[in-house]
């Protein structure tokens, strides 16, 4: 499977990334508004973390990848879908980058291509996105992907000590 750009590829985790998927999960500035990256998971349950996601993989329930950034061969993120209904063809996206490579375009890239690999590999009619309403810069990426806001859920989550509304975003195949 080749998913890539010029810059980025997506690629399967693997437990080699144990240490930077620990490092990230310890990032307040990543996790502030997401439970993507499990905080806290320390290097024995990252590497069990990714046992578990390969383990989806093998079953498609879900497709977890870490986005390598092609000119260091460095890992820089992740990026999955998730909660897969093959039935009524549909799952759920969620992302995030290190810090260091916020702001250079690369989440878009690789919202882009997850997208094409849901919709033409997977045949997906419709991939959602929930985020909180307090991330901004996540909605922004969503629109200007494509995505369309679809509905708010008030106060359904409670994250680190606060009430969240959920914002649901949702793109369909046609409008990719």
């Amino acid at each position: 499977m080749n998913i890539e750009t010029k810059r980025i590829k997506l690629r399967k985790l693997r437990i080699s990334d144990a240490d930077f998927i620990r490092q990230n999960a310890e990032d307040r500035k990543i996790t502030k508004y997401t439970n993507v990256v499990p905080p806290s998971i320390g290097a024995r349950n990252a590497e069990k973390f990714i046992k578990r996601i390969q383990k989806e993989w093998e079953k498609k329930t879900a497709f977890e990848f870490g986005i390598e950034f092609k000119e260091s061969k460095k890992l820089i993120g992740a990026i999955d879908l998730s909660d897969i209904d093959y039935k009524n063809k549909n799952a759920s996206v969620g992302f995030w980058l290190a810090k260091k490579y916020w702001s250079k375009g690369l989440a878009e890239e690789s919202l882009h291509l997850i997208l094409s690999f849901g919709f033409k590999k997977l045949k997906l009619k419709r991939i959602q996105a929930r985020v909180f309403h307090k991330n901004k810069n996540a909605q922004k990426l969503l629109k200007k992907a494509g995505f369309k806001l679809e509905g708010k859920l008030r106060k359904k989550t409670f994250f680190k000590n606060q009430w969240f509304d959920d914002l649901i975003y949702g793109i369909l195949k046609d409008e990719y």
